[in-house]
């Protein structure tokens, strides 16, 4: 696998050199670059397998770069520093990223998983994705879905509601859908903060702008736009009033 490094920082390059040639000495790094201009001119003449992209640059972001290159045909992995809303954007489009200093064990991770089958459609969508929310409002976020055949783009605010199902998560949304995920409600979770989304029992996470009612019968339930109910956790009430309150 033939790998482009482009990161506006020199020892960030010089570290990523030195373990990969220790973690994964079977790649060949073909090239290095420091902003977008040089980077785009480095993947043009090289044509890499793999390219490790720094977000922020002195000439402008790793987003740019691609805007630039149009679709893409190589796999790619974000390396940046630590900022919670550029990682949240990279969870919504389901793209893998590094964080600065890059950990030995998660780049050995990325690196295994880069080396699986390319879909290059599969992952233009995931950039794409990535790049309009950037570019968009939180109130118009839409977030990558993959079930075991097929990857769907959602928009945030289609989804009713989300229920646990041990390891995997079942998507409930507006047009009668249900996508299920293999990753858990607790991921998601953290992933929807900020956008309405509220836990109200273990294995529920409903869209408040999809919320009907709450009845206090049976121990508290709540019944939701499409018809659909689902119980509240007791120590979930005060919160729940709390966020219906705010909302």
């Amino acid at each position: 696998m033939r790998i482009v490094l482009i990161d506006n920082d020199a020892t960030v390059r010089e570290n990523l050199n030195i373990l990969i040639n220790i973690y994964a000495p079977d790649l060949k790094i073909v090239g290095e670059a420091s902003g977008v201009q040089e980077g785009l001119a480095c993947i043009r003449a090289n044509k890499p397998d793999l390219v490790l992209l720094d977000v922020e640059m002195n000439d402008g972001t790793g987003f740019d770069l691609l805007a630039m290159y149009g679709t893409l045909d190589f796999k790619l992995i974000f390396v940046t520093g630590h900022n919670e809303y550029a990682i949240k954007a990279f969870k919504y489009s389901a793209i893998d990223y590094l964080l600065k200093p890059v950990d030995p064990d998660e780049l050995s991770k990325a690196i295994a998983k880069a080396q699986q089958a390319f879909d290059a459609q599969d992952q233009n969508l995931r950039v794409a994705n990535l790049v309009q929310n950037q570019q968009s409002s939180c109130a118009n976020q839409k977030i990558v879905l993959k079930d075991a055949e097929t990857v769907y783009l959602v928009d945030v605010t289609d989804i009713i509601r989300c229920e646990s199902e041990t390891n995997y998560t079942k998507f409930y949304l507006i047009d009668g859908r249900m996508i299920m995920v293999s990753r858990t409600l607790k991921e998601f979770d953290q992933l929807l903060k900020g956008q309405s989304f509220f836990r109200a029992h273990q294995s529920h996470l409903i869209n408040l702008h999809q919320f009907d009612r709450y009845e206090k019968k049976e121990g508290g339930m709540i019944y939701m736009k499409d018809g659909s109910t689902l119980p509240v956790a007791v120590r979930k009430k005060d919160a729940l009033m709390s966020a219906l309150a705010d909302f």
